[in-house]
């Protein structure tokens, strides 16, 4: 699943990973703050469980809670934190304490005052959970593991963590693919339809809600089909955008480019 995750985010990366590059520096500091983010949203359900109003997620001191995370990433990620000097972390922190601020208010959005919210249900659900399910399918032949998969009014819900920030409305189309692609492999593996999925995006503290539609499915059928050209050496086409410029194989991918205009 993570090759096909890839394909969502970029052909192209997926192409260049296939062929030995690798798309992270262990050491990198995106990499290590996409590693910070993920663990601090692995807490946000905690913090919407246990609170009953907004007042309670305003009250939490985030600044701990960053510093925590910072302390336990060595423990977790030692292979990955080995390289990363005493100067980078302070650099880190520094950066993912600008998003705090912005993190904490829109979970406390998500807190309603009188009735307890789906989110809140959904929350609750994550926080009574601990394991990551290893999901199959033997039809699409794709392996996949979510962040969780709830048990959640007569079928399921997977949900995954992105570090990314939320759009304006829903989930970005990648993540929609990517969720509905779990949910296909939740299908096969226990029988039953799923409907929806869950998006966590750690730079916001947003918790979006993904309806899974029949044209969705449609796309992961064609996603797999493609991914799987790619890794045989079919090189797909370039598409620009906001994130080619801060891309690892951007160098390699514009030399690529600029070959192929030559021959055309």
């Amino acid at each position: 699943m993570s090759e096909l995750s890839m394909y969502f985010s970029c052909a192209r990366k997926l192409y260049y990973s296939c062929r030995g590059h690798e798309q992270f520096h262990s050491s990198s500091l995106s990499y290590i703050e996409h590693l910070v983010l993920k663990e601090m949203a692995m807490t946000y359900s905690d913090m919407l469980k246990s609170s009953s109003s907004k007042d309670d997620v305003l009250s939490v001191d985030f600044d701990s809670l960053l510093l925590q995370t910072m302390d336990d990433l060595s423990i977790i990620y030692p292979d990955e934190m080995a390289g990363v000097t005493a100067e980078e972390i302070s650099e880190l922190a520094e950066t993912v304490r600008s998003y705090l601020a912005e993190i904490q208010q829109n979970l406390t959005e998500q807190i309603e005052d009188t009735e307890i919210s789906e989110i809140s249900i959904i929350a609750d659900l994550i926080s009574s959970s601990d394991n990551e399910p290893y999901l199959h399918s033997e039809k699409l032949n794709v392996t996949g593991v979510p962040y969780r998969l709830l048990n959640m009014n007569d079928s399921f819900v997977p949900v995954m963590i992105k570090t990314s920030k939320a759009p304006e409305n829903g989930v970005w189309n990648n993540d929609r693919l990517h969720i509905t692609s779990l949910a296909m492999l939740a299908e096969e593996t226990h029988g039953i339809p799923v409907k929806s999925g869950l998006v966590i995006y750690a730079k916001s503290g947003h918790f979006r809600k993904a309806n899974i539609h029949s044209n969705d499915r449609r796309q992961v059928l064609k996603a797999i089909s493609r991914a799987r050209q790619i890794k045989d050496g079919k090189m797909p086409d370039k598409n620009e955008s906001a994130l080619c410029s801060s891309c690892e194989f951007s160098e390699m991918c514009n030399v690529k480019a600029s070959l192929a205009s030559k021959f055309f």
